[in-house]
């Protein structure tokens, strides 16, 4: 199977007429061939068109559309060091004193791509946030930015518009919120555009453990996310809102920087229980989380095991929201985790679970 993706390149202010174009021909089928060698998937006579191709390691040009926006960024090469995934346990309790601070800082958001994002905490997506059901969270916002900045926890209940209001540079913000609900929820800046500061990087996860502990298990942490980049000073990268808007994405992530799973494979142990807490940053797109090769024999809906599903293939988890996947792998081999929505795949959002 070849398929030919077709997207046109041109940017015009303030004309979003849809034009179908032929530049930008980009090939898929080296792309979704080797994702196969890679992780076994093709063997003599296979169909090496598969779909689950979208391990391999492309000269990746970025994502366009048919509307009037520029070119994306263009990937050079693998990513060399991948975001720590593993999650620690939660430690102490039942009272936390945690601070964020908010900086803008020039990241890396896929190889030889730099952009310059907002950020809690320095990095994109910000520190996970792990605490217990029951506990007391104490927090800080401290905005050493240029803008006006704030955040919204989805795992707290208290009112907004004292709790959530926007501070400015040099201000900071204290109040405190009970984890009265377990699960993995997602904290974002809520200042508008809140579009574009979701865009830009202002978005972590929280999990909250239950009451009673789940069982042991091998835990990850990934928050899946949009960038939308334009050319911006020097090398680096910037937000592009006419992007946002449209909803043409040019890159997707785990963990703030595409493909890095993929490249950078993580290691777990065949018949041994795996966890992730997965929560989709959006800022607008759905995911359809899918492990290739492999069934969820639970998933917590939100991350509560109240709300238990067993026996799941794949399953959607809209902006803002979070989900628990539980998976054992019963062989040794490469297990691809995607997006299936296969658009988002191929923009980065995949990485590769090995079991040895």
């Amino acid at each position: 199977m070849h398929w030919t993706l077709r997207w046109r390149h041109t940017r015009k202010e303030n004309n979003m007429r849809d034009r179908r174009g032929n530049e930008g021909t980009t090939s898929r089928r080296g792309f979704l061939e080797k994702l196969l060698l890679a992780t076994g998937f093709v063997a003599s006579g296979a169909i090496a068109g598969s779909a689950y191709a979208v391990i391999d390691k492309p000269a990746f040009k970025g994502h366009a559309s048919a509307q009037e926006v520029e070119p994306g960024p263009e990937i050079t090469g693998l990513v060399k060091a991948a975001r720590p995934a593993l999650l620690p346990a939660a430690t102490g309790g039942p009272s936390h004193d945690i601070s964020l601070e908010i900086s803008y800082k020039t990241l890396e958001i896929a190889a030889g791509v730099s952009y310059d994002a907002w950020t809690f905490g320095g990095q994109v997506p910000g520190p996970f946030i792990r605490v217990r059901q029951g506990d007391r969270v104490n927090f800080t916002l401290v905005n050493n930015g240029s803008g006006g900045h704030s955040i919204d926890f989805h795992a707290a209940q208290t009112p907004a518009e004292r709790d959530y209001k926007t501070i400015l540079p040099g201000e900071s913000l204290t109040f405190s919120w009970a984890a009265n609900f377990p699960g993995v929820f997602m904290y974002h800046c809520g200042t508008a555009p809140m579009l574009h500061h979701i865009a830009n990087g202002m978005y972590g996860a929280v999990i909250v453990d239950p009451a009673e502990p789940l069982p042991p298990a091998t835990e990850f942490a990934f928050v899946q996310s949009e960038f939308y980049a334009r050319r911006g000073a020097a090398d680096a990268w910037e937000a592009d809102m006419t992007k946002m808007l449209l909803a043409r994405p040019d890159l997707m992530a785990f963990n703030g920087t595409a493909f890095q799973y993929r490249d950078q494979p993580l290691a777990v142990k065949a018949g041994e229980r795996i966890r992730m807490y997965v929560v989709n940053a959006g800022p607008t797109l759905s995911s359809a989380f899918h492990v290739v090769g492999g069934i969820f024999d639970k998933v917590y809906v939100d991350g509560n095991p109240a709300n238990l599903l067993r026996g799941v293939s794949t399953y959607p988890i809209a902006p803002g929201q979070g989900c628990t996947f539980e998976i054992v792998f019963p062989e040794a081999g490469k297990y691809p985790f995607v997006s299936h929505n296969f658009a988002y795949t191929e923009l980065g959002a995949v990485g590769i679970l090995a079991a040895s």
